[in-house]
């Protein structure tokens, strides 16, 4: 969750950024590319260097002519299914800057290619471009991301320089805006080339362009200093201002690679003066200092600092408090649920099989808040998504905890809903969970320590009060009844069905074994009735009748009565 900031740290963010060696690395090939790219057949060409065996840097070098004119109506915004996987639940669509949209697709083939051999080498991965190039570079990362497997530890950086803007509204929602950093000085007129009040193309029309946004992160520059935004109207008003008061007869083409040597100098000898200013100015004037550094005057540009500070303050205590809130409300649902939970223990009919078996006025109102907690967790997990990777990795620990306990409790009632509906099919895992469940319980393993003997003994002490901690347990006992089904109705299915079947059972017996071991299931699955033994049931039977030989760990704890002790 987020704190109310007490300072302003753009410019110390922009400093370390510009000390750092990673902008000047992704810049380092482009000035030598732009000399010879008159010769590119193409306006857009990619390039691959490794200057060392653990950095790849890919540029994507634009020709002369898409820095002055980029393309003929090259400022409309357009809609392409190409990056419809960018869309958020919030906005059902994203358009794309038709520029940028054009040179991207015009190296499509190239593109596959380019991908399979970015991911058979490991290390850092810098995308990069100067101005369309850095365009068609940022579109480039948003393809390679969306292919990459989210467990990757290798993932892409794209950095541009003085790129236009890309897209509209929806790609400020994108869960991976923290892979981005966009460079921009105030001469430089290219990135707010398709704004109203830009230096936009002659055919380009105001009524398509002003719908432009800004995602990611921004390294605004000027002669007097530079810092880091992700506030996107101040970045607008930055681009706006720049491209305004950048003469005509300006040559278009900006030597990125001065500017951050100045910045790096400015930044070094001044470094400890910044660092005993940082405690000096409190946020609001922060604020002003910082805001004069990238060249715009808050008094005239009517920019209310004041306001900024409150309106940050206040949204931060506000999301803290709003979120804090609503997880207590969603905890009496909870309660809720676990007095129906003892309700049924009570009753010696088990949790899961309770809700399954029956339909009374109590079990729908467990479905009210069944469907009350499962919104608010949707909701909360999308979010996360959202969340640049560090934020999303660091899940505070409470809210991680609340969520595996409501999806321990809450699944196995939807497992429950889905086989008591004889029309659903099979294999809830792959067919019906949700994918809120799948994340909430990656999450939770990426968190989770290895346990120790300690952990272990100290499980078996309170084993009985104990969720069964696989949310889908209920799922593969449904699985492994339809199983003993598929065998015992031996005229309506083929030899490789039973063959199938039989070795599902195998499977099964050797998990829920492991969930023994561990101390992972709650005793009420051994009770007289539970679906569990209802399975054991028909298994023994089938075992004693067709396979009076086979043995396994599970048979032999459960005919020697071992599950008596579970507990």
């Amino acid at each position: 969750m987020s704190q109310a900031p007490l300072f302003s740290s753009a410019g110390e963010l922009a400093n370390l950024v510009v000390t750092s060696n990673l902008i000047d690395v992704a810049w380092a090939n482009i000035p030598e590319i732009q000399r010879g790219q008159a010769a590119f057949p193409c306006s857009v060409q990619p390039m691959v260097y490794r200057p060392t065996p653990n950095r790849t840097i890919l540029v994507f070098a634009s020709s002369p002519n898409c820095t002055q004119y980029p393309l003929p109506e090259g400022g409309d915004l357009v809609q392409s299914s190409l990056f419809q996987f960018l869309c958020p639940k919030e906005c059902p669509s994203v358009s794309i800057n038709r520029a940028s949209l054009d040179l991207f697709i015009s190296l499509q083939s190239q593109l596959p290619g380019l991908k399979t051999e970015l991911s058979e080498w490991e290390g850092q991965l810098i995308i990069t471009g100067y101005s369309l190039g850095g365009s068609v570079a940022a579109l480039f990362t948003f393809y390679l991301l969306d292919s990459m497997d989210k467990k990757s530890k290798c993932r892409p950086i794209c950095i541009t320089f003085g790129s236009p803007l890309i897209g509209d509204f929806g790609l400020q929602h994108s869960q991976w805006n923290s892979f981005f950093l966009h460079v921009v000085s105030n001469k430089d007129p290219v990135p707010g080339l398709f704004l109203p009040s830009g230096r936009s193309p002659p055919t380009s029309s105001h009524s398509q362009t002003s719908v432009y946004k800004p995602f990611g992160t921004y390294l605004l520059c000027s002669e007097h200093g530079c810092a880091c935004f992700d506030d996107p109207d101040l970045i607008l008003k930055f681009l706006t201002v720049a491209s305004s008061e950048v003469a005509e007869g300006l040559q278009l083409v900006v030597d990125y690679g001065e500017i951050l040597r100045n910045l790096k100098y400015r930044a070094i000898c001044k470094g400890a003066q910044l660092a005993s200013e940082r405690f000096a100015y409190p946020f609001s004037d922060g604020i002003v200092m910082e805001l004069k550094t990238i060249g715009i005057d808050p008094a005239e540009q009517k920019i209310d600092t004041k306001r900024m500070e409150a309106e940050a303050r206040t949204l931060a205590k506000e999301t803290k408090a709003s979120e804090a809130k609503k997880l207590n409300d969603r905890k009496k649902a909870m309660a809720q649920l676990e007095w129906y939970k003892k309700k049924a223990e009570y009753e010696k009919k088990g949790y899961y099989d309770c809700f399954r078996n029956e339909e009374n006025s109590r079990q729908r109102n467990v479905k009210l808040f069944m469907e009350e907690l499962t919104a608010y967790w949707e909701e909360m997990v999308a979010e996360a998504e959202r969340k640049p990777q560090k934020e999303r990795t660091s899940f505070r620990t409470g809210w991680l905890f609340a969520g595996t306990t409501y999806r321990r409790m809450v699944e196995p009632l939807d497992i429950a809903e889905f086989y008591k509906d004889k029309d659903s099919g099979r294999d809830y895992i792959n067919n019906k969970r949700s994918q809120h469940y799948k994340l909430l319980e990656q999450w939770y393993e990426e968190a989770a320590k290895p346990r120790t003997r300690e952990d272990l003994d100290s499980k078996k002490k309170k084993v009985s009060v104990l969720l069964t901690e696989d949310s889908c347990f209920w799922a593969h006992v449904e699985e492994a009844i339809l199983s003993c089904e598929s065998l015992r109705n031996a005229n309506s299915t083929t030899p490789e069905q039973r063959e199938s079947s039989w070795n599902n059972l195998v499977r099964f017996g050797e998990y829920v074994m492991k969930q023994i071991d561990n101390c992972a299931v709650s005793p009420d699955i051994f009770w007289s009735g539970s679906s569990f033994m209802t399975w054991w049931g028909e298994y023994e039977a089938y075992i004693d009748n067709f396979r009076n030989f086979y043995s396994s760990r599970l048979v032999e704890y459960m005919k020697g009565g071992g599950y008596k002790q579970y507990g």
